[in-house]
């Protein structure tokens, strides 16, 4: 800055031709908001007398083209919003309060806005190759599309996301090859969607860990649908056998005409879930030869499902139990759900009228997340170790 308070260069040299024959044109007045000053700057303008061309003293230093904000100032901004859920007014009020600087709302929408496109890559520096994989419905402008996201769950970050129309296999192929490495696919978990075994062959990862809880989930849901049927059929009897009884009369009756089918099913869910408790894998092995055994007990329906669903596979819901990823993969998709909780809850999943919006809520989230983890480790007090 000279003694004229005009912004320029020590040593200019011409960005298109490199070369330092150049002269002070005039100079370009700047409105700009920053945190020591507020107002217009003047900024000189050199003319090059090699390529008869102008240019102005370079601030993008501090200024992003055509953006009157200064870099510091936004960055407060992403630490701000990486906290919480502060709405872009709450945002605008901290810097009145904390800098005596007034910016609009808008302003700071557009200062928010760090990611253009609709993939997010967190650059991890290093996977631990133990993934967690899911999808999750977001309402946008009034239409649903799929946020797709990677998550490390050894060290519980987010390692990329993808926002499309759909949940194709060919979008979880994507997003997983193109931000892993073959050597770092170690073991992934994910729901029991059907593709996702193929997807995972396909990318040559040594374990496919299915969710556990996803697969009581899906079997709970049959459970409750065949109890519901059966009680509706024995409804139907005792109102031809009762007609002139009263409806409570009725559901004591349908309670305890469904006590012993709820009784088979409640033996069954007991012998099937054990197998989940055992402590290696080859004890949980050699448990499904018993389940097998006693299958002839369970009602017909679970049978069904049980040899549809999870004989054919039951290696993929035990595989977490193996010497190579015991303690490191989960039986669960819990971690990457939980992400999705904490970055998306499901009170924000429809407020948001543009992907940008969305995407940019979702990225600042994801960093707050990984700053807390790594604050969490460096706090974490060293293990001792006693001999």
């Amino acid at each position: 800055i000279d003694e004229n308070g005009i912004i320029g260069c020590l040593n200019p040299i011409c960005p298109n031709c490199n070369s330092r024959k150049v002269t002070k044109w005039d100079i370009y007045s700047k409105n700009i908001i920053s945190e020591e000053y507020c107002g217009e700057i003047q900024i000189r303008r050199y003319f090059c007398k090699r390529c008869q061309k102008t240019f102005i003293t370079n601030l993008n230093d501090h200024f992003d083209a055509n953006s009157h904000i200064s870099n510091s100032l936004k960055e407060k901004s992403w630490e701000i919003k990486e906290l919480g859920w502060s709405s872009l007014r709450s945002i605008a009020k901290y810097y009145e309060i904390f800098y005596n600087i007034k910016i609009s709302h808008e302003t700071i929408r557009k200062a928010l806005i760090v990611i253009e496109g609709n993939e997010i890559n967190y650059k991890l520096p290093k996977l631990r190759g133990y993934y967690g994989y899911d999808a999750q419905w977001i309402k946008i402008n009034k239409e649903w599309k799929f946020r797709h996201a990677l998550y490390d769950i050894v060290q519980r970050m987010p390692v990329a996301e993808l926002f499309a129309e759909e949940e194709s296999n060919e979008d979880v192929y994507y997003l997983i090859n193109k931000y892993t490495e073959p050597k770092n696919r170690i073991a992934i978990v994910t729901d029991t969607k059907p593709g996702y075994s193929t997807v995972m062959n396909e990318l040559r990862f040594k374990r496919h860990q299915y969710c556990v809880f996803h697969f009581k989930l899906n079997l709970n849901k049959i459970i409750k649908d065949e109890i519901k049927k059966t009680s509706v059929e024995i409804r139907q009897e005792l109102e031809k056998t009762y007609e002139n009884k009263s409806a409570t009369f009725i559901d004591e009756k349908v309670e305890e005409a469904l006590k012993p089918f709820k009784k088979e099913i409640k033996y069954s869910l007991q012998l099937l879930y054990y197998v989940f408790k055992e402590e290696s894998f080859d004890k949980a092995e050699s448990y499904i030869q018993l389940i097998k055994s006693n299958m002839i007990n369970f009602p017909e329906f679970i049978r069904e499902y049980i040899e549809e669903k999870f004989l054919p596979y039951y290696k993929s819901y035990i595989g977490y139990l193996e010497k190579p990823y015991k303690g490191k993969l989960d039986d669960t998709n819990n971690k990457t759900e939980g992400y999705f909780r904490s970055t998306m809850p499901k009170g924000q999943k429809r407020k948001y009228r543009t992907l940008t919006g969305v995407i940019n809520q979702v990225y600042h989230q994801g960093n707050g997340l990984i700053k807390n983890q790594r604050e969490k480790k460096k706090n974490e007090k060293p293990k001792r170790f006693v001999r």
